[in-house]
């Protein structure tokens, strides 16, 4: 009869293994939900880091634009302001009027006339 059971032993062991077996497959569950769920919090975060990266490129080109187009106002009315104190001197100059005339007559008479004067005046 002692033959035909199996020792003690032999099933303990059996059953242990078999335990070990059952927490092993528990813990790669484990491993395989931590791993997937930190794939998931990956790709959300990715997601999210594009998201910010698309609104802070739309934000820089924004603002871009804007600057270029201030500096482009700011260079017409500099533009504007160079045209007509411009068109006022050459008024002036026209008339014989203004100071930039007055201020040249003496060169130019000189320049020109150098040659021919004797007393150095003009």
């Amino acid at each position: 009869m002692a033959a035909d059971a199996p020792p003690s032993t032999v099933v303990g062991s059996l059953d242990e293994l078999k335990r070990v077996k059952d927490v092993e497959r528990e813990w790669d569950e484990r491993v395989r939900d931590a791993h997937a769920r930190a794939d998931t919090a990956l790709q959300h975060l990715r997601e999210d880091a594009d998201a910010r990266i698309a609104l802070a490129r739309t934000a820089a080109r924004q603002s871009r634009e804007e600057r270029v187009r201030a500096a482009q106002q700011e260079g017409d009315r500099e533009a504007a302001q160079i045209l007509a104190a411009g068109a006022t001197e050459a008024e002036q100059v026209a008339a014989g009027t203004g100071s930039a005339p007055a201020e040249q007559r003496e060169a130019i008479l000189r320049a020109v006339l150098g040659e021919f004067l004797t007393d150095g005046s003009a």
